[in-house]
């Protein structure tokens, strides 16, 4: 992949959009991964803890949604619901409840902290990318989306900052090449 962006781009510009490539994979990796995975062991931790049947089976069916880009609550008020209905005390229901309902939005927090990471684009751009190629590709779209808008989004905006003139210069003065008055 090196060797065809060089082709491509030229070697200084190819060997950067493929560093761009790289972190963007491994940002999506701890972004969407990791935090599905961080996410799903807090609720299947709150699940045991609560005494919930098939607590395994339900910690894995919130990383598959973690992983889908699904709200984890989408698992865990159901078990909230099953709490309160088979609960032992209101106070341990309220305990637990509370703990699931921000162990289900951990995902708000760490997703913006981790996904961006390490990439020189803003994390909505990655994001989106991840999200589009995850409707349209599946598992490898997340990944194939979120590099691509990534890339576009570094060449698109290197494109327009190639005419600007340099900070702090006279744009007349720029656009018709005259150095200006001397020192």
């Amino acid at each position: 992949m090196q060797k065809i962006l060089r082709r491509v781009a030229g070697v200084e510009r190819g060997c950067g959009l493929h560093r761009l490539s790289t972190a963007t994979i491994r940002s999506v990796s701890l972004g969407v991964i990791g935090v599905a995975f961080i996410q799903a062991l807090l609720l299947g931790i709150g699940f045991i803890w609560a005494g919930v049947p098939a607590a395994g089976v339900l910690a894995l069916v919130t990383l598959l949604l973690g992983i889908a880009q699904l709200p984890a609550l989408l698992v865990s008020l159901p078990v909230i619901a099953y709490i309160w209905w088979a609960g032992d005390s209101t106070a341990a229901s309220a305990m637990y409840t509370v703990y699931l309902i921000v162990a289900g939005m951990a995902d708000n927090v760490l997703k913006p902290l981790l996904l961006g990471r390490g990439v020189d684009a803003p994390m909505p751009i990655v994001l989106i990318g991840a999200l589009g190629g995850m409707v349209t590709g599946g598992m490898i779209g997340l990944f194939v989306g979120a590099v691509l808008l990534t890339l576009g989004y570094v060449i698109f905006m290197a494109w327009v900052g190639e005419g600007e003139p340099a900070v702090g210069s006279d744009p007349e003065t720029a656009a018709s090449g005259d150095p200006g008055p001397g020192p």
